[in-house]
């Protein structure tokens, strides 16, 4: 690596792409530090943060010393030139000099600028192993994979050695030795999102919020939108450029599309009445291409049928999975089929098995499992999903699940709810909590103290901050996947298997 105060020269090439790059993100810091002198630094980026942006290191005044700053959109390997004002943690990319392989044309034009995607820069290959190598620093935390030298305060006694190490012991055992323990599941990294919730920007248009702001941004179309939802989302922003003179900003509050069963849903929350001439309108467009529309007119109200019928289901393993639009569903229905049949490997279900899903939704994981296991009891905070749960498993015909309704964070009080389920231990407990994590529950998750645990996980940090306290509990980690449910994105979810 070198540094080099330099201006422009026609011999730097400009990458194709590089005018997308120059976003509200490289410009982070430049409000703060308006007014200061700049200086323009050659510099080699060496490693990416966990955020995909790139790490560069640069010098810190006349010292012969450096820090780290950021390069958002660049990657390991490549020379930036950069503008940089000393005292900031990111800097201006200014040109590309030297291009890493691992770099790509972004398939996106919106790329940079809308806030949905961060990665479409990388390769994919160069995006799973991003995600892998942020999962294997986050462990290495907990393995203490390297002992800690220290010196000893106390004199040794006569005829002994002094201890010059002290080797930390892991937090959690597990028999995975490196990253490359960790397995990958993956997709098709476009086209692979069921379910999109948009806003509208002020020039009437569906989006997502733009890169570092509340605004939306006005998108043509998608690529991570399946192919279905891609032709509902371009339809439906040829009828509000139809209709400009509406200020469609201020009439819908969102607009959500599912590409599930029987046919694409739109969720429409109006926060104004459309004029009914031009809502018959919407209506007819969507009954000619047999698609359904649902609207919200109170924020807290539900969804009123306006085309087609709102029931909806989504198959899985050979079964029809009902759900309530407007709850959660997975995004990624690819992943999701992966995800249910590595689940089924690495637990080898023989029958006998009594399984414990928590956070179990409509039944994704449950349903599936109760073909497999002896018995299966779901637990969900909503009494709503938990109903629609059990009328799945009835009308399934699957016999050996029943569903029940529990704050999970409660644990005193679930055990002697469900005292049934304290005194028969179950073999196997499936973990699928939201982003928080399942900290609130771990306590009586001990005290159950199943064979095995199942964790699925869509946040690294809290997964990490879960599995110390369960390696505290004597639980090994045998294996664990990061699962890529959103390409083109820095969200990292994985699965992990713990037994005793």
């Amino acid at each position: 690596m070198r540094f080099a105060f330099t201006s422009r020269c026609s011999a730097m090439s400009r990458s194709a792409h590089f005018s997308r790059l120059k976003t509200a993100k490289s410009f982070s810091n430049k409000s703060k530090l308006a007014g200061q002198p700049s200086q323009e630094l050659l510099l080699d980026v060496v490693r990416l943060d966990d955020e995909g942006n790139g790490i560069a290191k640069a010098p810190i005044g006349g010292l012969n010393q450096t820090t780290d700053i950021k390069i958002p959109f660049s990657l390991p390997g490549e020379r930036c030139l950069v503008n940089y004002v000393e005292g900031s943690d990111s800097a201006e990319l200014v040109e590309l000099v030297r291009h890493s392989q691992q770099r790509q044309e972004p398939p996106c034009e919106h790329f940079a600028h809308c806030g949905g995607c961060q990665l479409q820069h990388m390769t994919y290959s160069r995006q799973l192993e991003f995600k892998r190598d942020r999962m294997w620093a986050g462990l290495q935390g907990l393995l203490n994979l390297k002992s800690q030298a220290t010196k000893s305060k106390v004199k040794p006694k006569l005829g002994k050695k002094p201890a010059s190490k002290a080797s930390i012991p892991s937090v959690i055992q597990t028999r995975l030795k490196c990253r490359e323990d960790i397995s990958l599941l993956s997709c098709d990294p476009f086209e692979y999102r069921r379910r999109a919730r948009l806003g509208i920007s002020k020039g009437g248009q569906l989006g997502f919020r733009r890169a570092n702001s509340n605004d939306t941004i006005s998108l043509g179309n998608c690529l991570n939108l399946s192919s279905n939802l891609q032709q509902v989302m371009q339809s439906l922003n040829e009828f509000f450029i139809r209709h400009k003179d509406v200020p469609w900003s201020k009439h819908v509050g969102h607009v959500e599309l599912l590409d599930v069963a029987p046919s694409p849903l739109i969720l429409m929350r109006l926060v104004m009445p459309v004029a009914d001439k031009v809502f018959a309108e919407l209506n007819d467009l969507i009954a000619a291409r047999n698609w359904r529309l649902a609207v919200q007119s109170e924020k807290s109200g539900n969804y009123t049928p306006h085309q087609g019928l709102l029931n909806s289901y989504y198959p899985l393993h050979g079964l029809d999975i009902v759900f309530e639009p407007g709850k959660f569903i997975q995004i990624n229905d690819s992943l999701n089929q992966a995800m249910v049949s590595q689940a089924l490997s690495w637990l080898t279900l023989e029958g006998t098995e009594r399984l414990l899903d928590l956070f179990c939704g409509t039944g994704n994981f449950s349903l599936t499992f109760a073909q497999h296991a002896g018995q299966v009891l779901g637990v969900e905070l909503s009494p709503e999903m938990v109903a629609i749960a059990a009328q799945n498993a009835a009308d399934l015909g699957i016999e050996n699940v029943e569903f029940v309704a529990a704050n999970l964070d409660a644990g005193e009080s679930f055990l002697r709810a469900h005292e049934k389920l304290a005194q028969a231990k179950p073999d196997i407990v499936v973990l699928d909590p939201p982003r928080a994590g399942a900290a609130g529950f771990i306590p009586t998750l001990l005290e159950l103290s199943p064979q095995r645990i199942l964790y699925i996980s869509c946040h690294q940090g809290s997964f990490l901050r879960d599995l110390r306290k369960l390696g505290g509990a004597s639980y090994r980690l045998e294996k664990l996947s990061v699962m890529d449910m959103f390409p083109n994105t820095e969200h990292v979810e994985c699965m992990a298997l713990l037994s005793r």
